[in-house]
């Protein structure tokens, strides 16, 4: 008798906290750099390493191993 199937690796689930949050923050932080009058570039670029930061966390959340 053979198995088939194939063994399961245990996703991360700090993964997928961590790439909503930084994800959500950093569209917060661009959002409100969009419609402010003044802003500073140090803010957007933290904003968009956040969103990166939260797409790769996701990304290998739901990467297949």
């Amino acid at each position: 008798m053979t198995n088939n199937e194939q063994p399961t690796t245990k996703r991360n689930i700090w993964n997928l906290i961590l790439g909503i949050a930084f994800t959500g923050y950093g569209s917060y932080r661009l959002y409100y750099h969009m419609n402010s009058v003044e802003t500073d570039t140090f803010g957007l670029v933290l904003a968009i390493a956040f969103v990166g930061l939260g797409i790769y966390d996701l990304y290998k959340y739901f990467a297949v191993k």
